[in-house]
Formats: C-alpha cells, structure tokens, sequence
C-alpha cells in the first residue's frame, strides 16, 4: 500500500500525526516513530507505516545529534552497544512484512508502564558503571529486535538511558546518535529486501515537512523546560507509550 494512494481526509490526519509526532521529538528527544508508527498503523500495514519515517527519522535525528558537543565521546561510550544493535537490527528487519507484533507489544508496553511509574514515584534505580559495560551489548541485541521488526527501537534504548541519569541535553544528543544508527541499518535493509518502494519514499519526503516543523516547536518548548520537569515530562510520556503497547498488543 503506498500513503500517495489515501484520500484527502487520511492524508489530512497524517499530516497531522507527523506535525503531534515532531513536536514530541523536539521536545523530549524521543516519539517520532512511537507516536507516528502505532497511528499510521491503524489506516496503513505496519510495513508502509515503517518505510513513511525513513526522512523525517533520519533528519529528526541528524539535527538532535549535531546540537550536543559530545557526539565523539557518546560513541565512544556505546560503541558496545552499537556493535551488537546493528547485526540484531538486519535480522530481525528480514521478517517485518511477516511478523505478528501483539505478544511483544503487549510486553513491552508492560515493561515500559512499569519502569516509567516506578521513576514517576521515586523508586531508585540506577545503572553502574560496571552494569553500564555489561548492559550496553544486550540492550543493543534487544532494542536492534525490536526496531528491526517494527521500527520502534525506543522504549528499551530510552529506558537505559534514563537509567543512566543523563543530563537532558546529553540524553537527547546521545538517543539522536543511536537513533541515526539504527534507523539507517533498519531503511537500508528493508530497501535491499524490497519493502522500501520508490512511492512510499517519496511520501515519506513530504513527510518530514510536518515532521520538522514539529521537531523546531518542540525544540523551543525544550529550552523552557528544567532538567526536573524534563525528566517527569519524559517518564509520562512514556507511560501513555506503553500503555498504548499494551492496548495494541490486546488488539483494541
């Protein structure tokens, strides 16, 4: 299915799903795909939903990346997870148009409300530096899994991150860096296998119109927001995420 085929009244709600979906994004880092990807879904497969981010993820993520000052050294420091996210992101990509989504969504989404509840009510939890090296491979095999079959590599990398209590500039460059990344394996092997047509990129240029526009909202709204009120803005919206996990993976 390609989105250019849509009636205006689809067309118009997509637009609006990138505008609400960017804004997200430039604010809190994080929600592009999240937002877009289970909306788009309802009216679309979750192939073509998924091919639709290919601009507006990769520029979302770009302009993210390059505002920080420490692109160099967040590689440096996830290099681990990196190695592991990529080979992870091409497997699981091969069975996208294929897979059946509603058991992993549903856990996720569990997993997700319970973390993100726990911060919201000042349950310590916290990740080593030691527990850092160790997790940094495995919370690449499992967010390369996830985003490879549904683009939503989100809720595991931001979770650890969050974990990591990184200052609000710091966490939104590095999930820019990891994003650039797993996005970029993600399109190039869904093109290799067919999924990625020429249409559906084409719309997923116009895309990235309300998507940006989004994005430069968002980012404004950013630099009035304290590290405090970031971090509990951050952790809400990621409760509705996973709660909408959950009601997708229990099909309602």
């Amino acid at each position: 299915m390609s989105f250019l085929d849509l009636g205006g009244l689809t067309l118009t709600l997509g637009l609006l799903t990138f505008l609400a979906a960017g804004t997200v994004k430039g604010t809190l880092g994080i929600g592009l795909p999240l937002v877009a990807v289970p909306l788009l879904a309802t009216v679309l497969d979750l192939p073509t939903a998924v091919a639709l981010m290919l601009v507006p993820v990769l520029a979302s993520n770009t302009i993210q990346a390059l505002q920080g000052t420490k692109q160099i050294a967040t590689l440096v420091r996830f290099w681990p997870l990196l190695v592991t996210l990529i080979p992870s992101t091409i497997v699981a990509a091969q069975f996208l148009s294929s897979v059946d989504l509603r058991t992993g969504s549903l856990v996720l989404g569990v997993i997700v409300v319970l973390f993100s509840l726990s911060q919201l009510v000042r349950v310590p939890f916290a990740i080593s530096k030691r527990g850092e090296r160790f997790l940094n491979p495995v919370i690449g095999v499992v967010g390369g899994f996830l985003g490879g079959l549904s683009n939503l590599f989100g809720p595991p990398l931001i979770m650890y991150l969050v974990a990591l209590k990184l200052e609000k500039d710091d966490f939104v460059t590095t999930i820019g860096l990891l994003f650039i990344v797993a996005s970029s394996t993600l399109y190039a092997t869904l093109a290799s296998v067919g999924v990625l047509t020429f249409d559906n990129a084409l719309a997923s240029l116009a895309a990235a119109l309300p998507v940006m526009a989004g994005v430069f909202i968002g980012t404004r709204l950013r630099n009035r927001i304290h590290q405090k009120s970031f971090e509990r803005v951050l952790m809400v919206v990621l409760v509705l995420i996973g709660l909408n996990l959950v009601r997708r993976g229990l099909g309602l």
